[in-house]
């Protein structure tokens, strides 16, 4: 097993003795305030030659506010800046509390961004080596020179919090851990050269990199053993991780594209594709649209994500404040996001937005991120991705389907759906002319999908014809279309989960672009 380059596991007493060679760099004291909540706040050291490791230590305090007024206090002060159609009772506010602050630490060595440890944890020691770097950085040679750390303060919730930072460095490298042990599940790539399929994808996930619990191995395996195809990787703000586990990838054959989630202080996108050259931290509601543009000028696809979730009640970003300019440059939205997909009240809105900007024209791909963090099988019920590959499934063709606009999301029905003209067939993402067709849907419950859920009727609906709702029917669906307008035409289906009426799936629109 290889070492792993994600997550310091060296106890208190085991670095100590590994690290007697040490030397004192560079120490300092911040004092924070409640003024300073959603910045930026950098301190720089020089680091002098010939050193193999370093160990930057940082720790704060107060990490909690516990005093239940001013914790309603700030909760109410939070939400009343977020767009948010749901409301938190007086005991859900109380089950927030203790509140927290939370501090991002991010680190550059003069000539490249080395990452973000996204965990929040108050007390940290960030290992950086040419052969190992802790969760969130990527390993890397110790350059001589100035060195910059940036705190970034996501959340303040006490009168102030204190900062210490030390930074010690090694003229030898440490003993790293040998993470392993996950099982080896593999699987086979089923698209074929010049063909159209559809593969199952997770759309977002993360590792230990930033927030999440597993190792890249131990994603690979169980995105496996989920009956996935492919996977997004999008850590918090670093893509530390993506080589290693593409490398898992390629061992057990499950196609990783490469990705991050540019978690801001107003939002939060996954950018996918590995051309993006952008710091998140120059991002501001000011410059997201340029930011955006400049991400697909270099070829990366951007989705919005969880955009109606609120995430911590003090606005942390979860939920999305961005003022979206110029839609036609992000490719797609997660219209489902997380936990219990189709029932969710945070969804309903994220679908009744997407309509609405379908409806002015947009497209915009519908994508499900499940926000993968931990191996919880068992748990809340979750959906599906399902892309439109054509030809060989890899990360461009993952890209390239989103672009195009084939998808659907779905609670374990696999679906095909197509319109004919009596010539032609076209599906999901398609551009048609004004015109008679056939509807044709198929639908099957996936063999391995682990919940209770019963797909009922088929609704036809969209700004280019008129609504109206099928009967399924062995499995199938039929009825004759016509569209006579420019616009879009889209299906879902309906049915329940657990008994209870819901969404089953949602499929991206055609679109009429000629009368």
């Amino acid at each position: 097993m290889e070492k792993s380059n994600l997550q310091f596991a060296i106890g208190e007493q085991q670095f100590a003795q590994q690290a007697k060679a040490r030397m004192k760099i560079f120490s300092t004291q911040l004092h924070i305030l409640p003024k300073d909540d959603k910045t930026h706040i950098e301190v720089s050291f020089e680091v002098p030659s010939g050193l193999k490791c370093l160990c930057i230590h940082t720790s704060y305090a107060p990490k909690y506010e516990y005093d239940e007024a001013s914790c309603i206090e700030l909760i109410d002060r939070g939400l009343a800046t977020q767009d948010v159609a749901q409301t938190l009772t007086y005991e859900d506010k109380r089950r927030c509390i203790p509140l927290a602050n939370h501090i991002a630490w991010s680190l550059y060595d003069g000539e490249k961004n080395l990452g973000t440890e996204h965990r929040h944890s108050p007390d940290q020691r960030h290992i950086i080596s040419e052969k190992y770097s802790s969760n969130g950085f990527v390993p890397t040679p110790i350059r001589q020179g100035k060195w910059t750390l940036t705190a970034s303060i996501n959340g303040i919730v006490t009168k102030y919090i204190d900062i210490d930072v030390e930074v010690e460095g090694f003229e030898q490298d440490l003993e790293y851990p040998i993470f392993g042990g996950y099982g080896e599940e593999y699987t086979t790539n089923d698209s074929e050269d010049g063909k159209l399929t559809w593969q199952r994808v997770e759309m977002h996930c993360h590792t230990v990199a930033s927030d999440g619990d597993m190792q890249p191995e131990e994603l690979v395996q169980n995105a496996i053993r989920r009956g996935y195809k492919a996977i997004c990787l999008t850590d918090h703000n670093t893509t530390s991780n993506v080589s290693s586990v593409k490398r898992y990838g390629e061992k057990y054959g499950l196609v990783v594209a490469g990705g991050i989630e540019w978690t801001t202080f107003w939002g939060h996108l996954t950018v996918v594709g590995q051309n993006s050259d952008i710091d998140w931290k120059t991002i501001t509601p000011s410059n997201v649209n340029a930011k955006i543009i400049r991400a697909r000028q270099l070829g990366d696809i951007v989705t919005v994500a969880h955009p109606k979730r609120i995430g911590s009640p003090l606005c942390m970003g979860c939920h999305n404040r961005f003022k979206i300019t110029n839609w036609d440059y992000v490719t797609s939205y997660e219209v489902w996001s997380h936990y219990n997909p189709n029932v969710s009240p945070a969804n309903k809105y994220a679908k009744q937005e997407w309509v609405s900007l379908l409806d002015k024209g947009y497209r915009l791909c519908a994508l499900y991120g499940y926000d993968w963090h931990a191996p919880d099988e068992g748990g809340p019920s979750y959906a599906y991705t399902y892309l439109g590959i054509d030809g060989i499934l890899s990360q461009k063709s993952i890209c390239d389907a989103v672009e195009w606009g084939r998808s659907y999301i779905t609670m374990g029905y696999q679906v095909d759906l197509n319109l004919s003209d009596g010539v032609n067939t076209y599906g999901i993402g398609d551009e048609i002319k004004a015109g008679r067709y056939t509807l044709c849907v198929k639908a099957k419950k996936c063999k391995d999908y682990p919940y209770d859920v019963s797909l009922e009727k088929i609704v036809v609906s969209g700004s280019a014809c008129a609504e109206r709702t099928l009967d399924i029917v062995g499995g199938e669906a039929k009825c004759e279309i016509i569209v006579e307008v420019k616009g879009y035409l889209r299906v879902e289906g309906i049915g329940k989960t657990e008994g209870k009426n819901a969404d089953i799936f949602i499929a991206s629109p055609i679109y009429i672009r000629e009368v």
